[in-house]
């Protein structure tokens, strides 16, 4: 149906054109190499067809030089990046007239291999009716992998020229691959206004290797054109003759050609070993584990913001890379207990002979200021539901509750058996040995040497001798930025791949919009932006399923459902899986709970199914500074949220009710996500109680134990998609700042250094936005405490 409507369209297109009388055109621009308008979509594809940008090519760029011809010494420069295209055409004609022609054309994919573009031209010169000319063209494209359809109508409004309107051309061309790019048939006819008869032409273009191209055509006027090109790395020469009927050569043009991406491979004397720092450790090494250059990866271990969740993450993208046969060495210049686990499944640990390694173990620390509170006035009136639910603690009470202690224990159990598990069967040792290591840490370099947490002590320039060593081969370090620029641009005619979108929920959750604190790094998740990206991919008929990965300890209560609506809608609709990061607990398991499937690390913090809520009251403190409020009221409980009012019990049991009321709600919308289990089956579970992603797997609130790339997996075999080659798509799109931040290494999931910016003086409009956010709320689904892996890391609960 869709073929049938674009050749409709097609026809129509090309009908609109009176049949007048023949007539010579004028020299308008310079000769460019022949190709088909079904074909072209570098830069020559700003003339061509500008439907051809849409398709999204690197920067592209031709430079043409015509050596023969009536008027030779023609030359031209056309550039093109992704959507747009740019072109410089000088050229003499008849009368020793010289012009000037410029072209600005923009494509644009419209989804379902449909592409459409416009150009505009116009020309500069000495001589008045060369400078009347401006030229207004659109084309139209259709592609899939094996046939291209491509359309164009030039000279739309008539431009004039010599004091005659120029009449409309329109080309239709058809191009065929055989199941394979390396040969392409193209059939092309243009018809003219005010020419009667229809040119025809017939091309086959050959590439027998990358570096290869070969391309004729022959027209229905006997005249045909042989082009031959030579590719090389980024860059391409090429040249194409044009013979008349007699076969006398009466055009020959000359070209330089770049791409930003590869068009042939590289002659490689060395296999690369990829240099990586942890920050996109994972991401990459699902790419490279499937790269025949790339023989192995080191990895830098250095101080990092990432949780236990997350380091189990990265060390499963190095086993599954190993796996591959490829090697993996990191070396360690500042190292935690949580660098340690990523370290430990390497091939090689190499260690500055100055560095030390904190392995030392886990800890919680809580902080309580109800004691500091008192004694400047100030009453923290906060009420909970679940006994577990211990985030209000630090202001209600001076010590720990049973309830709490007893959670914190459980917790940092599971956690520390994981760690040394975990080390233990990467080093081949025993959980009790590394726990006696933990127990003598910290470490320097020479007493890493001697405890054979490290293999060797190394300075930088001493590594790659260990990596040619390890990939027994000769190789050579590349860096992220230079090894994803060394894909080759693709031969094949792309079309549009099934996407799985990925939405990243990750910060204290608010309402309005996300935003990241410019002098902090601090990122917050605003549950409008965050339910407009899932409203985006459920309207995107392109996206097939959806993974929703969460990094929160939750945040205010309307935030979370405000999300959680648009995800009951979209699950509806489509596949719908979370990755939980480090966290995702309270409001994060809040709006995980609508996923058909939860995958969490089993390092992952999760749960904390509970509610707080309260009020601050100030009056003791002004009242210690000699400031006095006299507060008149219409209506029992005006002065509920005043900062200078009692809590009397009245309103006490207001807020308990309130509080009650968002519990049920919460524990029935996990109920009616987790099929498995009954409303009074998650109240058992929930409660306000921490779980390790482990435990929660054990408790049902987690289906399957595993990283991003598993959650992915699942969401490709419920869309259907196992067998084909999917893209993926991450949402909302953050904006150059947070993207600067977060690759400065700024951005903290520690909820504590959010708190204390949070009640700073800095003034910060970011600071303030979030200030007056959690000013007008009461209720809050916050996790209750903090972590610590190794004084590698700590974030908030």
């Amino acid at each position: 149906m869709k073929i049938r409507n674009m050749f409709m369209c097609i026809f129509i297109f090309c009908s609109i054109s009176p049949i007048l009388v023949a007539g010579n055109p004028p020299k308008i621009r310079t000769q460019l190499p022949t190709n088909s308008v079904a074909m072209t979509d570098d830069a020559l594809a700003t003339y061509i067809n500008p439907a051809g940008l849409g398709t999204n090519r690197a920067l592209n760029l031709y430079y043409l030089r015509t050596y023969q011809s009536n008027f030779p010494g023609d030359d031209a420069l056309f550039i093109s990046a992704p959507g747009t295209g740019f072109s410089m055409e000088f050229a003499n004609a008849a009368n020793d007239v010289d012009f000037a022609r410029y072209s600005a054309s923009a494509g644009q994919h419209f989804g379902s291999g449909f592409y459409f573009g416009t150009n505009y031209s116009w020309i500069n010169s000495d001589d008045i009716d060369y400078d009347k000319y401006k030229s207004l063209s659109i084309g139209l494209m259709y592609r899939r992998r094996f046939f291209s359809i491509g359309a164009i109508g030039r000279d739309l409004n008539r431009p004039k020229f010599q004091n005659q309107k120029l009449g409309r051309t329109y080309d239709m061309g058809i191009a065929l691959r055989p199941g394979t790019w390396r040969t392409t048939f193209s059939f092309d006819m243009r018809k003219t206004q005010d020419v009667r008869e229809l040119d025809l032409s017939y091309g086959v273009e050959i590439r027998p290797v990358r570096e290869i191209i070969f391309r004729g055509t022959y027209n229905s006027d006997k005249s045909y054109d042989i082009r031959f090109g030579v590719n090389l790395g980024n860059f391409g020469i090429g040249n194409s003759n044009f013979f008349d009927e007699g076969r006398n050569v009466n055009t020959g043009v000359g070209y330089f050609h770049f791409s930003s991406v590869l068009m042939t491979k590289p002659i490689l004397r060395k296999r690369v070993f990829l240099d990586l720092g942890m920050e996109r450790l994972d991401a990459t090494l699902r790419i490279a584990k499937w790269d025949n250059n790339v023989a192995g990866v080191l990895i830098r271990i250095n101080e990092s913001k990432y949780g236990m969740g997350q380091f189990q993450e990265i060390r499963d993208s190095i086993m599954e890379f190993k796996r591959t046969g490829k090697v993996a060495i990191c070396h360690i210049t500042n190292c935690s207990t949580g660098g340690y686990i990523v370290a430990s499944a390497c091939d090689a640990i190499l260690m500055h002979p100055s560095a030390d390694i904190r392995l030392i173990g886990l800890r919680t620390e809580r902080t309580f200021y109800k004691d500091a509170l008192d004694k400047i006035g100030i009453q923290a009136h906060i009420e909970n539901i679940g006994e577990y639910k211990s985030a209000s603690e630090g202001f209600t009470r001076n010590a720990m509750s049973e309830p709490h202690r007893e959670n914190l224990n459980e917790i940092l159990d599971d956690l520390y058996d994981q760690l040394t598990t975990d080390i233990a069967s990467n080093r081949g040792w025993t959980p009790e040995f590394v726990k006696q290591l933990i127990d003598e840490g910290p470490y320097t370099a020479k007493q890493a040497l001697k405890s054979d947490i490290v293999d060797e002590l190394l300075y930088e320039d001493q590594i790659m001798e260990i990596a040619k060593d390890l990939a027994e081969t000769d190789v050579r370090l590349m860096n992220i930025h230079e090894y994803l620029n060394s894909g080759l641009s693709p031969q094949e005619w792309l079309v549009p791949q099934p996407r799985i979108a990925v939405i990243e929920a990750e910060g204290m959750m608010v309402t309005g919009e996300s935003f990241t604190d410019p002098f902090t790094g601090i990122s917050v998740m605003g549950a409008n932006t965050i339910a407009r990206a899932i409203q985006q991919t459920r309207e995107d008929k392109s996206i097939h399923a959806v993974v929703l990965r969460i990094n929160s300890g939750g945040g205010l209560v309307i935030a979370a459902d405000i999300i959680w609506h648009d995800l009951v809608r979209l699950a509806q609709e489509k596949p719908l899986v979370v990755s939980m990061g480090d966290i995702a607990a309270s409001g994060g398991y809040y709006i995980a709970a609508p996923a058909d499937v939860i995958v969490a690390e089993p390092g992952t913090i999760t749960g904390s199914i509970g509610v707080i809520g309260g009020k601050y009251s100030f009056k003791g403190l002004y009242e210690k500074i000699g400031i006095k409020k006299e507060i008149i009221k219409r209506g029992a409980h005006a002065d509920f949220y005043s900062d200078y009012s009692d809590y009397p019990p009245e309103e006490k049991e207001i807020v308990q009710k309130q509080i009650n009321e968002i519990y049920d709600d919460f524990i029935t919308k996990v109920a009616f996500g987790r099929d498995q289990l009954t409303k009074v089956e998650v109240d058992k579970v929930a409660r306000g109680r921490v779980w390790t992603g482990k435990q929660a797997k054990e408790k049902g609130l987690v289906d399957k134990l595993g990283g991003l790339s598993t959650a992915l997996l699942i969401a490709k075999e419920r869309a259907g998609l196992e067998r084909k080659v999917t893209e993926i798509v991450r949402l909302p799109k953050s904006s150059w700042l947070t993207q600067f931040l977060r690759n400065m290494g700024h951005i903290s999931s520690n909820r504590r250094t959010i708190i204390s910016n949070i009640f700073s003086t800095g003034g910060q409009s970011s600071e303030l936005n979030l200030i007056n956010k959690l000013k007008s709320h009461r209720v809050f689904l916050l996790a209750p405490f903090e972590l610590n892996l190794g004084l590698g890391l700590s974030y908030g609960l």
